[in-house]
This record gives C-alpha cells, sequence and structure tokens, in this order.
C-alpha cells in the first residue's frame, strides 16, 4: 500500500510546477527575484538571505522542502554547487549593473576600485574595456581574500570600492567608502530563464523524500532532525519563525551524542519548552531527532529596559550606522582603542540620532571582552520593578564581572535613580570588573552634572558624536552612499539625485541626524520615477517632517510665550518648550513636568 501510494505521489509530482530556490546575498535582491518570478506561469520560487557560507546553511535548511534547482549569485553560488547535489543556476552580473555602481560612485572623492568574485570582475572587465571606462579591477577566489586585498588597497590610495554585499561588510569596517554592485531585473530574468531551462531536466528527483517527510509530520510534537556537523535535516517547524528555538537546539547536539540529554527544559524568547533526544547513527553520519514540545510561561517584567546583545547582535546593529558606512568611525579609533587598553571607562554624548548605541558596539565588538555578552541598560525603558532588579539582584548585569555593561539613555532618568544606580556602581565594583560604556544627548541641566560626575568619578574618556547640520558639505557623499545601500535593501534602482533635490537635502537642518536622514531616502527611493530623486518629491516628504526634537539657539524661550492665546494653546507650548529643553526626549519632559507620557502625548497632539 505504502508503495502504491508513492508511486502515485511520483507520478502528480512529475505534472506538478517547477519548484526553484533562490539564496539571495542581499535583501534587494530577493525583492527583485520574487517579482520577476511572478511572471513565469508553472513555476513556484521559495528564497532566503545569506551570504556565502550563511546562504549555504540557509539553503541546506530549507532542503527539508523539495526543490527543482537552486539559484544564486557569484562566490554563494559557487559554494553551493561544492556542498549540495542539486544544480545551481548563477544570477549573472551585466554591463548595466557596473555601469549603475560606476555612475553611483560619480562624485565621491578619491581612487577608486572593483573588487568581486570572477562574476563581477569579469563583467567589470568586459563593460570597462567596452565602454573605455578607467576601471582597476581586483578579483577574488575565496571569501578569505578579502582581508589579504585589503593592505594592497590602502597602498594603492583606494578610497572607493565597487563590490558585491559579501565583500562590503569586510571593506566598510577597515574605513573604506563601499558602492554595491547589485543586480538588475533584466539580469534576474536572464537568469531565471536559464534555471527553468536547467530545471525541466531535473523534475522528479525528490518525490519519494517528500512522501517520507509526510509521514514524520503526523507527529503530534514538533521535530527537528539535525545531521551531526549542526545543519538541518527535517523540520515540522517554520524555520523563519523559530530561527532562536532552532539555535538553541542546535546547542545540544554534543550532550544528545553522548546520551547526556535525554530530556532537559529550554526557555527561549521567553518561551518554555520540554525537548526529547534521540540519537542514531546513520548510514552517512550520525543524526540527532530533538522532539519539542510548548509550556507556556510569561517574561519577566523584571527585564523592562535590560537588553542583552551577542558579539554578532552589536556588529549588526554598528553595521547598520553611518560609522559603518561612511568610514567615519576612524576618527574615533584611536580614542575608543585607548579606551581598551586603559580600562577607563567610555562616554559616548552626541544629540538624538547620531550613532551613539552604534559607537558603543564597535567599542564592545572590539574589546577584550567581546566573547560575552554586551548588556544594554536603557535607562528610558526602565520601570520601577525593574529598576529594583537592576540595583538589588544578584543576576543584574550590575553585579557581573567580565562583562560589557551599555548604560545609555541617561538623560531619560531623574536625579534620585541616577545617583543610586551610580552609588551601586561604585559599591559593587562594576567600573573596576567590567568595561563600562555610558552614552547619552549632552542637553539639559541634570545631564550635564552628570556628565562632570562620572568624568570625574569614573575617569571616563568621552568622545563626542557631532549632528548632521554640522557637515552639511558631506550631505552630497553620504547620499550617495546611503542609495548604494538602499539600492541592495529595495526593490528600486535609484541612480541619481538631481541638482535641485540635493540642495534641498543640504539645507535641511535634520534634527533627527541620521536615523532621520536614511529614513528620508528610504522614502525618497520609494516614491522616486525614472530611477532618479527630484526636488518635488524632496519638498513633499520633507513637510512632513515635524520638528519635535530640535535644537539649537532657535528654540523658543518663556518669555516669547504668547499669553493671549487659549489655556489650551498655552499647555501646548510650555510643553513644547520643555520638550525641545530635553533634546526631544519625551520620557524626561514628562518627568520634568510631573504628567504621564500619555498626558504629553495628548497635549503636544492637540492643534
Amino acid at each position: 500500500m505504502v508503495m502504491k501510494r508513492s508511486q502515485a505521489l511520483i507520478r502528480s509530482t512529475m505534472d506538478e510546477e517547477l519548484r526553484i530556490l533562490a539564496v539571495s546575498p542581499y535583501e534587494g535582491l530577493a525583492a527583485i527575484l520574487e517579482r520577476e518570478a511572478r511572471r513565469y506561469e508553472n513555476v513556484s520560487m521559495s528564497i532566503v538571505v545569506g551570504n556565502l557560507e550563511e546562504g549555504v546553511r540557509a539553503a541546506i535548511d530549507r532542503l527539508t522542502e523539495p526543490f527543482d534547482l537552486i539559484i544564486s549569485r557569484g562566490g554563494t553560488a559557487d559554494l553551493l554547487r561544492q556542498e549540495l547535489d542539486l544544480p545551481v543556476a548563477d544570477i549573472k552580473t551585466s554591463p548595466f549593473d557596473i555601469l549603475q555602481a560606476v555612475q553611483l560612485s560619480e562624485g565621491i572623492s578619491g581612487k577608486r576600485a572593483v573588487v568581486g568574485f570572477p562574476g563581477i570582475a569579469d563583467a567589470a572587465h568586459k563593460t570597462g574595456e567596452f565602454m573605455q571606462l578607467d576601471l582597476d579591477v581586483f578579483t577574488l577566489v575565496d571569501e578569505h581574500d578579502v582581508h589579504d586585498i585589503i593592505g594592497t588597497l590602502r597602498k594603492g590610495g583606494y578610497e572607493t570600492i565597487l563590490c558585491d554585499v559579501i565583500s562590503s561588510t569586510v571593506f566598510r569596517e577597515n574605513g573604506f567608502n563601499t558602492v554595491l554592485v547589485t543586480s538588475g531585473a533584466e539580469s534576474v530574468r536572464e537568469s531565471i530563464d536559464e534555471a527553468v531551462r536547467i530545471a525541466r531536466h531535473v523534475k522528479s528527483a525528490r518525490a519519494e523524500s517528500i512522501y517520507l517527510r509526510q509521514i514524520i509530520s503526523q507527529a503530534q510534537e514538533d521535530v527537528v532532525i539535525f545531521r551531526g556537523d549542526g545543519s538541518v535535516f527535517f523540520t515540522t517547524m517554520d524555520h523563519g519563525r523559530n530561527e532562536l528555538l532552532i539555535s538553541s537546539l542546535r546547542e545540544l547536539i554534543p550532550s544528545a551524542l553522548e546520551g547526556e540529554a535525554d530530556v532537559v527544559r529550554r526557555t527561549v524568547a521567553g518561551k518554555q519548552y520540554t525537548v526529547r533526544s534521540y540519537a542514531c547513527p546513520g548510514v552517512s553520519g550520525p543524526t540527532v531527532a530533538f522532539y519539542v514540545s510548548l509550556r507556556r510561561t510569561s517574561p519577566g517584567p523584571q527585564q523592562t529596559g535590560i537588553t542583552y546583545l551577542t558579539k554578532e547582535d552589536a556588529r549588526k546593529e554598528y553595521l547598520e550606522s553611518p560609522f559603518s558606512l561612511t568610514g567615519d568611525i576612524n576618527s574615533l579609533k584611536r580614542t575608543i582603542d585607548g579606551v581598551g587598553r586603559s580600562g577607563h571607562p567610555l562616554l559616548v554624548t552626541g544629540e538624538y540620532g547620531t550613532g551613539r548605541t552604534a559607537v558603543a558596539c564597535y567599542s564592545y565588538i572590539n574589546s577584550d571582552k567581546a566573547s560575552h555578552p554586551l548588556a544594554e541598560i536603557d535607562c528610558g525603558m526602565l520601570t520601577e520593578r525593574s529598576r529594583g532588579h537592576l540595583l538589588g539582584s544578584k543576576s543584574s548585569p550590575i553585579f557581573a564581572t567580565g562583562e560589557t555593561v551599555h548604560i545609555k539613555n541617561m538623560d531619560a532618568s531623574d536625579r534620585a535613580f541616577l545617583t543610586e544606580l551610580f552609588s551601586t556602581i561604585i559599591c559593587s565594583d562594576t567600573y573596576r570588573n567590567n568595561n563600562l560604556i555610558f552614552s547619552c544627548n549632552p542637553r539639559g541641566e541634570l545631564v550635564g552634572e552628570v556628565i562632570s560626575y562620572i568624568k570625574d568619578k569614573f575617569q571616563c574618556i568621552e568622545v563626542e558624536l557631532q549632528p548632521l547640520r554640522e557637515s552639511k558639505e558631506r550631505i552630497g557623499v553620504l547620499a550617495r552612499l546611503y542609495l548604494s545601500q538602499l539600492n541592495a535593501d529595495l526593490p528600486r534602482d535609484v541612480q541619481r539625485i538631481d541638482r535641485q533635490a540635493m540642495a534641498l537635502l543640504s539645507d535641511y537642518p535634520w534634527p533627527g541626524n541620521y536615523i532621520q536622514f536614511k529614513r528620508v531616502l528610504s522614502q525618497l527611493c520609494i516614491v522616486s520615477r525614472d530611477h532618479t530623486i527630484r526636488a518635488a518629491d524632496v519638498r513633499s516628504i520633507l513637510s512632513l517632517e515635524r520638528p519635535v526634537y530640535q535644537h539649537g539657539d532657535s528654540q523658543p524661550m518663556d518669555g516669547e510665550l504668547d499669553l493671549e492665546q487659549p489655556l489650551s494653546r498655552i499647555e501646548h507650548d510650555i510643553v513644547d518648550i520643555v520638550v525641545r529643553r530635553n533634546g526631544g526626549n519625551q520620557s524626561a519632559a514628562a518627568r520634568q513636568l510631573g504628567i504621564s507620557r500619555t498626558t504629553l502625548w495628548r497635549i503636544l497632539k492637540q492643534s
């Protein structure tokens, strides 16, 4: 009976649609793949995002489902061919893709070079010869070559690198400007055409496997089966929604193989699980099956405002910041490295949106304690209960040893709490036993006193981050670098910002600094037409920006209140002044006024 059902399944599989797994090195390409795949009848495409080995792992995890073919790009495609039996089709790099990157790099000072795996390098050579472009091209054989080539590029005086997403991360960490070479819609269409032609010849290879997996999926508990190397062989779970749980189970593999993890309990993302394990030698190597059942529990409110980051979490935070994109971290690197050697705490000051948390993360990932978690204490998010946990619990990061503790948004706290916090840090020797980082907006009388105190008491070394409005001359370069990144993250190909639009961007005061700048540029990319951002689009979007965190001497003083207007308007103007004086921090303003944040928000919404 089973054989007949299996044979019927094989016959039906021959008539089903083609199933293609796309492994995209970046989100923007994933969006283009998804859009272009809709043009094909009888083709179903699943997409995962990951670079090189990360992409290979993501593909292996998804191969619990049947696919006829894999489509990917550059070095990731080469690795997939080495690791998997399924055919792999390349997403080619076209001359148009190279020309788009070259155009985005225009206007960025310094020598430029193209660095990439053979797909990009060969396309750059051919495009440069055909278009008579002055392009210096460096070819990578594997991902480790990126680190080896940095010295050569520095000696050659190169400042801007045209490269893929994989190389971009390394170059940005080493202070280079990067412009991404992304694959456009035309390149993707040609690649899918080739993939479909190949897949027609390999349609029914996995039909029997589908049937066996369907049987296993009928189990009442969730099942995750790992190979001995930690890759997922099969799971009944939605891998995307249960990534943290699957990662936690992966840590149990060595114990399960040794018979030491028969039944365990795991708490992941506030949920408690009971896990039974079963290890099997296997024909092609050992496997471990985990049977997982959920036991519901509620997260502890005492942790509100206290977050733990791994080195990879902090690295991601930094890489999404302006310092990674522009190489500006080089101006702070000497000070931050000096802090690491001296053992003194670091103090990062700057307005909202200038990247205080990113600098703290950079300091952490380059410290000698990066193998331990980074504990972030957000003073603006702490509740009465989490304050009590922070100052009195043995599991509080304040009483840890050998870790990094980042105390942020001190300007959002009241004097009494900060006094008690600093007293606890002193009594517990936190600043001697751990790497300590403080960060805040330096505006306001209270925070000014706090900064003076901690600099003297803890011998903090300060780095001050400048607001974007004080670097207007860099707006053009910054906009082009952001555009390059956004073209990889969004399904749009924006190639230029017209002169009037750039002037408007340069003249705007950017009260929200880099966070606001990136958000506005993302909106402009979405509404752009014909690959161009125009002045009308900029005017329209900037008109919606509300200066709720305005800075500078232009903010009104108490004596400028119009006392002839209705009481509700006078109340609104007073609250607005206090919010501005607190650097846009509504929590701090509400505490100063003695009202709740909800009341403050309601007053500000009144017109």
